[in-house]
């Protein structure tokens, strides 16, 4: 009887576990990027003829008023009494908090000073608004 040849066979990696990691991150990014849009509250940003992006955008809580008079801490609806322990608590998590100020074109400024009253009895002096730039 004569001895069968031996297959040669090539070690290749399997793919199939790549692949399916790369299928799982591309799922998750893509979640998380859908659940970032959905957690701006719509407004109407007013528009400033001077208004710059600025480079760092990190480290922001935001604020949101709404032109029926609502107030919003991120995407939750709040009360403006709450907003100064609110604030408190997340500069407790983040020294350099800067307070970003949503408000809707049409809410009155005293609304908008309410909030300035509020990041300041929570300890962050920083506040930057949310405009849109004009095309002039």
């Amino acid at each position: 009887m004569k001895p069968r040849p031996v297959e040669e066979t090539t070690d290749l990696p399997d793919l199939t576990p790549m692949i399916d990691i790369v299928f799982l991150l591309i799922v998750f990014f893509m979640t998380v990027a859908n659940m970032q849009v959905q957690q701006m509250v719509p407004i109407s940003v007013p528009i400033a003829e001077k208004a710059t992006i600025p480079e760092d955008r990190s480290g922001r809580a935001t604020v949101t008023l709404k032109e029926d008079g609502s107030v919003y801490f991120g995407p939750q609806s709040v009360l403006i009494e709450d907003l100064p322990a609110l604030i408190a608590q997340t500069k407790a998590s983040n020294l350099n908090l800067k307070v970003y100020v949503r408000a809707d074109a049409k809410v009155p400024f005293k609304e908008v000073r309410a909030v300035f009253g509020a990041a300041a009895a929570g300890g962050v002096p920083n506040v930057v608004f949310a405009t849109f730039q004009s095309d002039k």
